[in-house]
């Protein structure tokens, strides 16, 4: 499955620290049509367990999602959840495939320390999901044991489904670098703003954490200068910037040229929104 392109974020640091990536994206004002497949965000091989509500977990991710594609400003949005709620069908009469894609991204969002990362290497052998995750006492030296043995590339069954408070080992975005993270510092629920606008005529997103999370980051560049963090997107590294002093508590997104305005504005959609509740995969 291919992931849906998706912006970086970075901490704007005293020092001037800015970090992110481009990503490409198509607009039509004719519109578009896109049917996804439907997982659940509680299991890593997608099937809902056993007690779960899965109605109503998609019913409020059809309600979400049918507000994110009216904020962003695209017209006539209809999104249905097929029989079983096995699929959502999504149609506008703007924007794009590209767009709707986009906006229905889960939003998982995770700011985390990074322990240990290294080159990824082809010849991995790979490691079985459950030992990605585990509870913050597990040593350094067994998750960066276990981050060397990660195969990059494919699909990622732990996609968007990471637990923020765990100990995470995961690959970059580009499947280049391997990394043992810390338990998250700020996550998608901790978004309270997120504003796109435009910093010397490049279009980025701010966004705004709650304070509690501010404090945590606050902490954490104060005390652990030249150490790393990493900026996490469903699950994998978009980038790991270092730490050049104590942070002021706010973060931006920005492209390396910049974003599209209606980048910049579906980003900030997507993670003012919160996440999603279900995973949504395009079907091909």
């Amino acid at each position: 499955m291919k992931r849906a392109p998706i912006a970086v974020l970075a901490l704007l640091l005293p020092l001037g620290l800015l970090v992110g990536c481009s990503r490409d994206s198509s607009t039509s004002d004719k519109g578009g049509r896109v049917e996804f497949g439907v997982e659940s965000m509680q299991s890593t091989d997608g099937e809902f367990p056993p007690g779960a509500d899965k109605a109503k977990l998609v019913d409020e991710t059809v309600t979400t999602l049918t507000a994110r594609l009216t904020k962003a400003g695209l017209k006539d949005p209809k999104v249905e959840a097929g029989t079983n709620g096995d699929t959502v069908t999504v149609s506008t009469a703007s924007g794009s495939g590209d767009d709707i894609t986009a906006l229905a991204g889960s939003g998982g969002l995770r700011i985390r320390p990074v322990l240990f990362d290294a080159p990824a290497s082809a010849e991995n052998e790979g490691l079985d999901v459950e030992l990605r995750q585990a509870n913050p006492e597990t040593p350094q030296a067994e998750m960066a044991r276990r981050a060397q043995m990660l195969k990059c590339g494919g699909d990622d069954p732990l996609l968007g489904r990471d637990e923020a408070s765990a100990l995470l080992a995961t690959c970059s975005a580009d499947d280049k670098t391997v990394y043992s993270l810390g338990p998250a510092l700020a996550a998608d629920r901790d978004v309270t703003t997120a504003v796109p606008g435009q910093v010397d005529g490049k279009w980025t997103v701010k966004v705004g954490l709650a304070p509690q999370a501010q404090e945590r980051v606050s902490q954490y560049t104060s005390a652990n200068n030249g150490k790393s963090l990493a900026y996490v997107l469903d699950t994998r590294v978009e980038t790991a910037a270092k730490v050049d002093g104590p942070s002021n508590g706010e973060a931006a997104i920005s492209g390396n040229s910049g974003f599209t305005e209606a980048e910049a504005k579906n980003l900030a959609t997507v993670l003012v929104s919160g996440p999603l509740l279900v995973r949504l995969v395009p079907k091909s």
